[in-house]
C-alpha cells in the first residue's frame, strides 16, 4: 500500500482549521443569533390563537352483518363517486370514508353549523376545503376502526362537529339500511301470493317454498324496525381539555436549529468571498463573473 500524500494531509488539516477558525470570530452571531429567533418564535407562538382537537372512534358495519349491510356497501358504492375518489375505493371501510369525506355531507355540516359564517367564506366550495383541512378521517387496517378528528379554535365546537359526522354516518345507514328492508319486505309480499297462487307437483314442496318466505319475510319485517343495528361509536368525541397546536417548544427548537444553519452556511460563504477578494487569481476570477454577470442580466443599467 503506498503512503499517503502528506501534502494532502498538510492542505485538509489548514482546511479544517480554517473552517474552525471562521466559526470562533463567528462564534457570538452562531450563538446569539439562533438564540434570538429562537425566543422571537416563541413569543410569536403565544399571540397565536391556539387550536384544540377532538377524535372519535366508530365500528362500521361488515358484510357479515346480515343482507342489508351487503346491500348497504353495494348502494355506497355510488356514493362513493361524489367524493371524488371512487377509483381508489377497495374495502368496505374505504366507502364510508368516501361518504364521510364527500361533498354530501360536507354540506349537511355546512348547513347545520353554519361554516359558512363560522369560517368567514363566501363561496360553497371554499367553505369545504376549509372544512376538510380541519377534519382528519383515517382507519385502522387491523381493528378496522374509523377514527374522525376535527381540530377548531373552540373545544366544545370541535367535539360537535366531531359526533355530527358520526351522527351523518349512522343517519345515512339507517335510511339505506330501512329502504333495503322495505324493498326486500315488499319482494317477498310478491313472492308469497304468486306462491300461494302457483300449483306445484306436491303439497309439500308448495308448503316448504311458502313456509320459507314467510320466515324471509318475518326477518326483512324486523330489519325495517331496527333504528340502525349496524354502527357503533366506541369512543365519542369528547371536549379536549389540551390544546392541539401550536407547539412552543417544537417552534422555538425549530427556528433556533434553521437560524443556525443559515447563519453558519452565511459565515462560511462570507469568509470564502472574503478570501478569494485578497487572492488576486481568485479577485480576476470574480471581477470577470461580475462583468459577464453586467451583460447577461436584463435589468443591467444603462450608461
Amino acid at each position: 500500500m503506498q503512503n499517503e500524500n502528506p501534502t494532502l494531509i498538510e492542505e485538509d488539516e489548514i482546511s479544517l482549521l480554517d473552517l474552525l477558525q471562521v466559526i470562533v470570530e463567528n462564534l457570538k452571531l452562531l450563538i446569539l443569533g439562533p438564540l434570538a429567533a429562537g425566543l422571537v418564535a416563541l413569543g410569536i407562538s403565544f399571540v397565536i390563537t391556539p387550536t384544540f382537537t377532538a377524535k372519535t372512534t366508530v365500528i362500521p358495519p361488515s358484510q357479515s352483518q346480515g343482507g342489508g349491510a351487503a346491500a348497504l356497501l353495494g348502494q355506497l358504492g355510488g356514493l362513493a363517486g361524489i367524493a371524488g375518489g371512487a377509483a381508489g375505493i377497495k374495502t368496505p371501510t374505504d366507502q364510508y370514508i368516501a361518504y364521510l369525506e364527500s361533498n354530501t355531507l360536507r354540506d349537511e355540516l355546512i348547513e347545520k353549523f353554519k361554516l359558512r359564517e363560522r369560517y368567514k367564506q363566501k363561496y360553497q366550495d371554499t367553505t369545504r376545503k376549509v372544512l376538510k383541512e380541519n377534519v382528519k378521517i383515517t382507519a385502522d387496517k387491523k381493528s378496522g376502526l374509523i377514527a374522525i378528528e376535527v381540530s377548531d379554535k373552540d373545544p366544545e365546537f370541535a367535539a360537535n362537529l366531531a359526533n355530527a359526522y358520526v351522527a351523518a354516518l349512522s343517519h345515512m345507514i339507517g335510511e339505506m339500511t330501512l329502504k333495503e328492508a322495505r324493498s326486500k319486505r315488499e319482494l317477498l309480499e310478491k313472492q308469497i301470493t304468486e306462491a300461494t297462487q302457483k300449483s306445484y307437483q306436491s303439497p309439500i314442496i308448495r308448503e316448504a317454498i311458502i313456509q320459507s318466505l314467510i320466515r324471509e319475510y318475518e326477518t326483512a319485517r324486523l330489519d325495517e324496525k331496527k333504528e340502525n343495528p349496524f354502527l357503533a361509536q366506541v369512543d365519542v368525541a369528547e371536549i379536549p381539555e389540551l390544546k392541539a397546536k401550536p407547539k412552543k417548544a417544537l417552534i422555538a427548537v425549530v427556528t433556533t436549529l434553521a437560524v443556525g444553519f443559515l447563519l453558519l452556511l452565511f459565515v462560511f460563504i462570507r469568509s470564502a468571498w472574503r478570501n478569494a477578494q485578497q487572492d488576486p487569481e481568485s479577485s480576476e476570477k470574480l471581477l470577470s463573473i461580475q462583468r459577464v454577470l453586467r451583460q447577461q442580466l436584463p435589468f443591467k443599467s444603462k450608461s
